[in-house]
């Protein structure tokens, strides 16, 4: 099945876009943020500078800064509506001073060099123009020897019934604008949904 564009505006301006993506992805992604809270405490990690390269609506990101109550969490996205509502979801449950959502570029993130000890970036790698460039952003801003998660759509049979299906990578072709990176070293898995890309440490 031959990739295609993605089928949507990629940055998500428009408002009841973005409430409806929330509501369809909130489970997703709260699920991904008790997958990687649960790997981060089995790999020794306590506290530390977390950041989510394209929080979108900041799901991910509340379910951390609930495990992780000594981190500093922040988020950042292009996409105004979606980060209104993720600073809303942070103010409804008390999070508002332990986590912040900046508008920020994955391609020139604003943060200096090994800043962060844990990176995130979900559902990303298919939406951006310069994959690349973000996997050097994140390379960039992340300690030697930091937690790196991403994950993304992998492309197959199903995006007969999703067409977001279809502007996601394999792992084959992910593994090869990896390689094409300055991204560290890691280790890639796949399931039926995603594809997935975890550092060596």
């Amino acid at each position: 099945m031959k990739r295609e564009p993605f089928s949507h505006d990629r940055v998500f301006q428009d408002n009841d876009y973005a409430g409806r993506y929330a509501r369809r992805h909130w489970k997703m992604a709260e699920k991904f943020g008790h997958q990687y809270a649960q790997k981060l405490v089995s790999q020794g990690f306590d506290q530390g500078k977390i950041i989510d390269v394209g929080c979108g609506f900041g799901a991910t990101n509340l379910v951390l800064a609930e495990r992780f109550v000594e981190s500093e969490i922040v988020g950042i996205d292009l996409s105004e509506p979606l980060l209104e509502l993720a600073r809303g979801a942070a103010a409804e449950v008390n999070l508002g001073g332990r986590i912040r959502f900046e508008k920020a570029d994955v391609h020139q993130i604003p943060y200096p060099d090994d800043t962060f000890d844990v990176v995130l970036n979900i559902n990303m790698v298919h939406l951006v123009d310069n994959p690349i460039q973000m996997l050097n952003e994140i390379e960039r801003i992340l300690i030697p020897g930091g937690f790196l998660y991403i994950a993304d759509l992998r492309r197959s049979f199903l995006g007969l019934f999703e067409a977001e299906i279809r502007s996601g990578l394999t792992k084959a072709e992910a593994r090869e604008m990896f390689d094409q990176s300055e991204i560290r070293p890691g280790d890639f898995s796949s399931g039926l949904l995603w594809w997935r890309f975890e550092a060596k440490r």
